[in-house]
């Protein structure tokens, strides 16, 4: 499914970029979606699609050996996951799994990159976005652990 420009301006991710960036952005977007259960990523796989949620709920979380599954928090709608794709080794630092069913904006990365790399604004832009999701995602990763471990 195509991804139109007035759908994204209607996600908190896009509300600073400009319909030329939208544009871009559609361009290299898909809509997809997954079932109840359905692994969209493994922690230690290979990523080539930046995903923001349009709908469903989504748990996030990393894995400790022996294979022990912990959840680290949930992904909100408009939110984006799996900013791993950007930045080599394109490897992922967690997994996500659908608890409902979702939807996702999958984003092409390596043609996400290549438009970062031709627009300062857009990339300024994009890398900010990037960089909040990254600190909030580490804030919560820090609590979630503190919990497993009763601290």
């Amino acid at each position: 499914m195509t991804v139109e420009i007035n759908s994204l301006k209607q996600i908190r991710f896009f509300e600073k970029y400009t319909d030329e960036q939208l544009g871009k952005i559609a361009a290299i977007s898909s809509v997809r979606e997954f079932r109840v259960k359905e692994i969209i990523f493994d922690q230690y796989d290979e990523l080539s699609e930046v995903f923001v949620l349009l709908s469903g709920s989504l748990s996030l979380g990393i894995t400790v050996p022996p294979d022990k599954r912990i959840h680290l928090g949930s992904i909100e709608e408009g939110h984006l996951f799996s900013w791993s794709a950007v930045f080599y080794p394109y490897i992922s630092t967690a997994w996500v799994i659908a608890v409902t069913p979702a939807k996702v904006i999958s984003i092409d990365a390596r043609k996400l990159d290549a438009e970062i790399e031709k627009d300062c604004d857009f990339g300024f832009k994009t890398m900010s976005k990037i960089a909040q999701t990254i600190s909030h995602r580490l804030s919560d990763t820090r609590f979630q652990l503190m919990n497993q471990l009763n601290l």
